[in-house]
């Protein structure tokens, strides 16, 4: 084992705060997963002045610490060894993970774990929603008049933009019952039929509910002598979450009991029969109440509290990011964007958009600040870009966080602007990109204070991380100079392997300096690194390279080299090439979670390849069917050991294309 890799694993346990405080430990094809006994014992500056270590967060209990492929598995090997605990599973270390977490921690957890898969679904929904803004809202664009009542010729487009956008809310309790029943341990399908069930069209339409309750017309069934409201859920999020829970935990139960030859036959029929007749009893009632006070709350937080309110929901959303715990705050998003005919549109958008347009703000203050530090310089300024379009991920945490005083002045730029936007009520119609694009979402009338708030937030963030900056100088310094000493023993090691490799993959250019060619791995679409679905890969904090978005499920060897590595799922494949070239093609965003379901590999680690040799073969069909997406990055993970890492190719491109040209 490399003496790099040892001395690596020794610093990383040390930061962690030494043996005694590993609980666990895995890793991906990239990231070395901890899970600590006590998370406030790691030496945060430490671990960041580690040669190899290019990041870390925290997210669901576990500790990541960003390494790269090729470098992770041999630093984890020696991890294990020091800190003297057995080889685990992702999937084991997740499970361990939960067990630390408190039971609103849980909670939480478990409400984003619903929302991600189907994200995309609200997103598309949201901005088809924005759209048909766009086309309806009186004098926009032409005085007294919307462009529908202007130009009647699109009035049926506009209709059926409308009805795009609708079917995504309307059915919505078909997606969470899906969504909430895999994750819960039952059967999907099973899931979508109860929330079929509850927004069947014989029910009464739950937006009337209240108004009927009123006059006193809602319907009921007479079961058994009980008195069961006849009222669909229409609009709510947590009882089909519970539902699916219920029908989660009959259909596992059964499944322990019922003989294996009756089990497809009575296990569905009573499970949806059990958790139909509790959700309509007992679930479905007390989940509305429970859901209609969670809304109340968040709308007393905006309309009672006012700027306040919005202040506090600013200053917050960014702590909840860093835990991964955000994605729970769609439940009360979604309840409330359900509920526009009364509610008139949500407050929580633009507080949300004004606190990430305040991340990127702050990144862009660093990106002219860190003058002596190109590689911060690059990532500050892409991640920056990044916040303003809504994810803020690379900007948190691989540059404000890591200096510190730019997490503080995006908290400020942030509780400011979404406490103007809160105080002039901006309200959004619909979900989609929290950043300035995210317009389109906003209620016509509401759409130019939407972006004076935007603008707040980003030149207050901009200035107080500025201001901040000039406070914390001396960390700042240091932060260039640990990052001057990496590069230059970057250097040093690439001029030892450069005198040991050949010329494959070389060409002469202009200026008689080589370059190293990577070829196209994966037919498809090319598009660049920073177009990635994938904080982590968008963000460059893994090296430089491009996505590509497949149309072939084949990998193929981008250059003569060796196999240095191989992800335990299959999903990601580690080659080192001419010229001391790392690069790592990773097949799809989170097809960790596949467990290599779908993905045969062809080679072993340690195999020499030739340029054009099939590695791999994956299913593009099973990985859409999973939620996941397909494309796929490839990246030279020590691209910063080089003078340029050039993408050539984007758009569609066959396999063995030019792609990547690479110069010392």
């Amino acid at each position: 084992m490399e003496e790099k890799y040892v001395k690596t694993a020794q610093e990383i346990l040390a930061c962690m705060g030494g043996k005694n405080n590993i609980a666990s430990a895995a890793h991906c094809a990239t990231r070395l997963r901890l899970v600590l006994k006590d998370e406030s014992l790691i030496d945060r500056d430490a671990l960041e002045n580690i040669e190899l270590v290019k990041g870390n967060f925290n997210n669901g209990g576990q500790f990541q610490i960003i390494l790269g492929t090729g470098i992770v598995n041999n630093v984890y090997a020696e991890f294990i060894k020091m800190a003297d605990i057995s080889e685990m599973t992702k999937e084991e270390l997740k499970k361990q993970a939960a067990n630390k977490m408190n039971p609103l921690q849980k909670l939480l957890k478990t409400l984003a774990d619903v929302f991600v898969p189907i994200l995309p679904a609200l997103v598309a929904s949201g901005l088809l929603m924005g759209i048909n803004n766009i086309l309806t809202a009186q004098g926009m664009f032409v005085e007294g008049k919307s462009l529908v009542e202007a130009f009647p010729k699109i009035k049926d487009f506009a209709e059926m933009v409308n009805l795009f956008s609708n079917a995504g809310f309307t059915f919505l309790p078909v997606l969470i019952g899906f969504s909430a029943a895999k994750i819960f341990g039952g059967t999907p399908i099973l899931g979508a039929v109860i929330g079929a069930i509850m927004i069947h069209p014989d029910l009464m339409n739950g937006y009337g509910y209240g108004q009927a309750l009123l006059d006193g017309t809602v319907p009921y069934w007479n079961i058994f002598g009980l008195s069961v409201a006849k009222v669909g859920y229409q609009g709510t999020v947590l009882p089909v979450i519970a539902s699916a829970f219920c029908l989660s935990f009959v259909e596992k139960k059964l499944r322990k009991i019922v003989p294996a030859m009756l089990d497809n036959i009575v296990t569905p029929l009573l499970s949806v029969l059990i958790a139909g007749a509790m959700t309509f009893l007992f679930i479905g009632p007390v989940m509305r109440g429970v859901g209609d006070a969670m809304t109340n709350a968040v709308m007393w937080l905006f309309f009672d509290l006012g700027s306040v309110g919005g202040l506090i929901y600013g200053v917050t959303y960014p702590l909840l990011v860093i835990t991964g715990m955000h994605h729970s705050l769609v439940t009360a998003e979604t309840q409330i964007l359900a509920n526009i005919g009364t509610l008139g549109g949500s407050p929580t958008f633009a507080v949300v958009a004004a606190a990430n347009c305040a991340q990127g703000a702050a990144a862009l203050a660093v990106m002219f600040r860190m003058k002596n530090d190109p590689k911060m310089k690059s990532l500050a300024s892409a991640s920056g870009i990044s916040s303003m379009l809504g994810i803020t991920e690379p900007a948190i945490f691989g540059v404000n966080l890591k200096l510190r005083y730019p997490f503080y002045g995006a908290l400020i730029g942030g509780g400011i602007g979404a406490a103007y936007a809160t105080l002039v009520k901006v309200l959004s119609v619909s979900q989609g990109p929290c950043g300035v694009i995210g317009v389109i979402c906003i209620r016509p009338d509401c759409m130019l204070q939407f972006m004076v708030s935007m603008a707040i937030a980003i030149v207050s963030a901009f200035a107080a991380t500025m201001m901040l900056g000039g406070v914390f100088g001396n960390k700042e310094k240091t932060a260039a100079k640990s990052s001057e000493d990496k590069t230059a023993g970057a250097q040093k090691n690439a001029k030892d392997i450069h005198a040991e490799t050949g010329n494959n993959n070389k060409e002469e250019t202009g200026d008689n300096k080589e370059e190293t060619v990577i070829f196209v791995p994966i037919q498809g679409n090319v598009i660049l690194r920073e177009n990635i679905p994938d904080e982590t890969f968008a963000s460059g904090v893994l090296g430089d390279g491009a996505g590509i978005e497949p149309e072939t499920g084949e990998v193929s060897a981008p250059f003569d080299g060796e196999i240095s590595s191989i992800a335990e799922t299959r999903h990601a494949i580690g080659i080192t090439g001419p010229d001391g070239m790392e690069l790592l093609i990773h097949v799809g965003v989170d097809t960790v979670k596949m467990n290599g379901d779908g993905f045969t590999v062809l080679v072993s680690e340690g195999d020499k390849v030739r340029a054009g040799q099939k590695l791999m073969t994956f299913d593009i069909s099973k990985i859409k069917a999973a939620g996941y997406s397909t494309t796929s990055a490839v990246l030279l993970t020590n691209s910063d050991e080089y003078q340029s890492c050039h993408v050539v190719k984007t758009g569609k491109a066959e396999q063995m294309e030019k792609l990547i040209t690479v110069k010392r």
